[in-house]
């Protein structure tokens, strides 16, 4: 009986080249991720304080998705303009527009001055509206040269923004 022989050698080449296009692929990745670690920043949409009061007692629920060191502060931001909600003195929202941030002393730089001096335990969250992405880079940059932590979210034009009571 006779043997048939086969040659192998078409597809060898075509595995060959399969792995040489995924270790390709791997090291770009690792590459992008090192030259521009801010892109994998993520921010959380639940505060760091839980807790459930049954018979006049506070009980510490640690929530399971969240940053466990820090509290967020929200910022929404749209187009030409950004809503503070809450901060480190005071609950108010605040709203400042684009081109006031061209000015000394504007309510985010005041917003700002206040963060900075907690930041160990307070970070931002921008809350980022369709359109906005021109304006939240430039919010993104002061915030971060002043070596604040910096998280987003994509949220929807017309969702609304519930903040809970004694936080942001």
């Amino acid at each position: 009986m006779k043997s048939a022989e086969v040659d192998t050698s078409g597809f060898q080449n075509i595995v060959l080249m399969l792995i040489g296009v995924l270790v390709i692929m791997l090291v770009s990745n690792v590459l992008t991720i090192i030259s521009n670690p801010e892109n994998i920043k993520i921010g959380a949409v639940v505060t760091g304080t839980v807790y459930d009061e049954t018979d006049d007692e506070k009980t510490f629920i640690p929530p399971k998705f969240q940053n466990m060191r820090q509290d967020p502060l929200y910022i929404d931001v749209e187009a030409n303009r950004l809503i503070i909600y809450g901060g480190i003195a005071n609950a108010e929202k605040k709203e400042v527009a684009a081109r006031d941030l061209m000015f000394e002393g504007n309510e985010f730089e005041k917003f700002l001055d206040e963060v900075e001096q907690v930041k160990s335990t307070r970070y931002i969250v921008l809350l980022l509206r369709p359109g906005s992405a021109v304006f939240q880079r430039r919010l993104r940059q002061v915030i971060r040269d002043r070596k604040i932590d910096v998280g987003f979210e994509p949220w929807e034009a017309d969702r609304p923004i519930v903040v809970g009571v004694g936080g942001a």
